[in-house]
């Protein structure tokens, strides 16, 4: 039997920090690694769910099968009941061919239902049917078909909150909760966050230029409070490498203002209009703010090659670049059809 050392390394590699809080919940991982109860993963947004799901599923009897995720939160309510339990040719317009759903994908292994405190009541209730009945049934299909999942949810909501709220069912709550674990705050793992910076920093180096922290950056990240967690350490990582005139970071690139641990939790990143532009992106955009006659222009100019930046970073993938300039992908499509 492999130790905890030998184990991490070889199940759990993509899980960075060695503070006592990522330990813990690495022990415990360790120990359910071995059933097939369902697990409930908790804690803020960006605390590393599914990376901890992977985990489970990779260090689980289940490894050599799929592992299915599904942003619960994604899919409208209309179409939820196809998306997990599929559908048969004819069920309803435009079902020109049957499909199977995730549950049906996942079968022998493990299926990942993030954010699942968003589903509606509706859809709790036929979750809990296959859950208990371990069978589905596709949309429009009169028989049942056996599936065999190891559940593993998360979200970042209060589920105990909403069972007493009557927005959750209390029998699909304890359904899903028999392994809970709750996911620790990155403020709550400082002694983590230079290691998971540099890494992040190590996997950028194989897409660009190498690049590190100044001390002062370093300085930052450290008293920074971190309300987005690991994800937003991530994204402010990605946009400093993106607009910084040096690859040596300093805390001016990374654009955390004064939002220290002692703080309460606010926004992430001001957004792209408000923040000052980089001294290299000042200067590509020099000649464009000279000729411009007011503000409105000279933003827009400095916005158009930001977006430019940022898809040619991201190698067109419009999720990515609108991760790293902090926008929903719904709004960086809008900015790029305006400027077509």
């Amino acid at each position: 039997m492999l130790d905890f050392a030998q184990w991490r390394e070889t199940y759990a590699h993509d899980v960075l920090g060695s503070s006592p809080k990522v330990t813990k919940a690495l022990e415990f991982v360790r120990r359910i690694a071995g059933c097939d109860s369902s697990v409930l993963l908790t804690g803020e947004t960006g605390t590393g769910k599914e990376v901890f799901a992977r985990t489970i599923h990779r260090s689980s009897t289940r490894q050599g099968k799929a592992f299915i995720a599904v942003n619960c939160a994604a899919i409208p309510d209309t179409l939820i009941e196809a998306e997990l339990f599929g559908y048969v040719k004819g069920a309803f317009t435009g079902a020109v061919n049957a499909r199977a759903g995730k549950f049906a994908a996942a079968h022998g292994g493990t299926l990942f239902l993030d954010e699942i405190g968003d589903l509606p009541l509706p859809a709790q209730a036929k979750l809990l049917r296959v859950l208990e009945e371990r069978a589905i049934c596709p949309v429009g299909a009169d028989h049942e078909i056996p599936v065999d999942v190891r559940i593993v949810a998360a979200t970042h909501h209060d589920l105990e909150d909403m069972v007493e709220r009557g927005t959750f069912r209390a029998d699909l709550y304890f359904r899903i909760s028999v392994l809970p674990l709750e996911l620790p705050a990155l403020r709550d793992r400082g002694e983590d966050i230079l290691e998971l910076a540099e890494a992040i920093l190590a996997r950028a180096a194989g897409r660009s230029v190498p690049a590190g922290l100044h001390d002062s950056a370093k300085a930052a990240l450290r008293a920074h409070a971190w309300p987005g967690n690991v994800r937003e350490l991530h994204h402010v990582i990605e946009r400093a490498l993106l607009l910084a005139p040096s690859p040596l970071l300093t805390a001016a690139d990374l654009h955390l203002g004064g939002r220290r641990k002692s703080q309460p939790h606010l926004a992430v990143v001001p957004p792209l209009e408000a923040q000052a532009p980089a001294p290299a992106a000042a200067a590509a955009v020099a000649t464009d703010l000279d000729a411009a006659v007011d503000l409105r222009t000279a933003l827009e100019s400095l916005e158009r090659q930001l977006i430019t930046r940022a898809l040619t970073r991201a190698q067109g993938n419009r999720t990515e670049a609108a991760a790293l300039l902090g926008l929903n992908r719904t709004t960086l499509v809008e900015k790029l059809r305006k400027y077509a």
